[in-house]
C-alpha cells in the first residue's frame, strides 16, 4: 500500500513538472529536422545495398511507415538486425532514445563502443555497446536523428573489431537512407 502511495506521488508530481515545465526533467530537447520517410522504405533501401557483405535474410512481412526490421546475414555466419522507428516528432524519438540509453548505460560486462559510431553523431545522438563471451561476439549501436530512431544488433563468431566496423557501416547504410 505504501509502495502504491508513492509511486501515485511521484507521478503526479512528474505530470505536474512537465504541465508547468514543458517536460520532464533529463528530457533533452532537439530541434532535429523532422523526415517524412517510411521506416519500411529506409530498410529496403539498406537491404538492397548489401552493406559490408550482408544480404537479406528475413523481413517484416507488411512495411510500415512507423516501424520495420530486416535480417541480414553475412557469409561467414554473421547476423544483423536492422530497426527503424519513425516518430510523429524529434522530441518523440529523443525521448525514446534518452530512456533507451539510460537504461543500457554502465551494464556491467558491456564495452562502450560510441566512439565507432561518432562519424555519426553530427547528425543526431548515437550510443554504442557491446561484449564479447566465449568467442561470440555481440553488438549493438543506436541512433536518432530528428523523429527517426535507428538501431543495428550484430551476433557472429568473426572479432570483436570486425563486428564493431560492420555495425559502423550498417548504421552509415541507414543514416544514408534517411536523407
Amino acid at each position: 500500500m505504501l509502495i502504491a502511495v508513492v509511486l501515485l506521488a511521484v507521478a503526479c508530481g512528474g505530470a505536474a513538472y512537465a504541465l508547468i515545465n514543458g517536460q520532464p526533467p533529463g528530457l533533452t530537447t532537439t530541434t532535429s529536422t523532422q523526415f517524412a520517410i517510411g521506416a519500411d522504405t529506409m530498410v529496403s533501401a539498406v537491404a538492397s545495398q548489401s552493406p559490408s557483405g550482408y544480404s537479406l535474410e528475413s523481413a517484416k512481412a507488411n512495411g510500415s511507415a512507423s516501424a520495420d526490421w530486416a535480417v541480414l546475414g553475412a557469409a561467414d555466419g554473421s547476423v544483423a538486425n536492422l530497426t527503424a522507428l519513425v516518430f510523429a516528432s524529434p522530441n518523440d524519438s529523443q525521448a525514446y532514445f534518452t530512456r533507451l540509453v539510460s537504461s543500457l548505460e554502465g551494464l556491467p560486462g558491456y564495452s562502450d563502443l560510441t566512439s565507432a559510431l561518432s562519424a555519426y553523431q553530427q547528425y543526431g545522438r548515437c550510443y554504442g555497446y557491446g561484449e564479447d563471451v566465449d568467442g561470440i561476439a555481440v553488438v549493438n549501436g543506436v541512433c536518432t536523428e530528428g523523429n527517426v530512431f535507428l538501431q543495428v544488433h550484430l551476433v557472429s563468431n568473426e572479432s570483436f573489431g570486425d563486428l564493431e566496423a560492420d555495425m559502423t557501416s550498417l548504421m552509415g547504410a541507414l543514416y544514408g537512407s534517411v536523407d
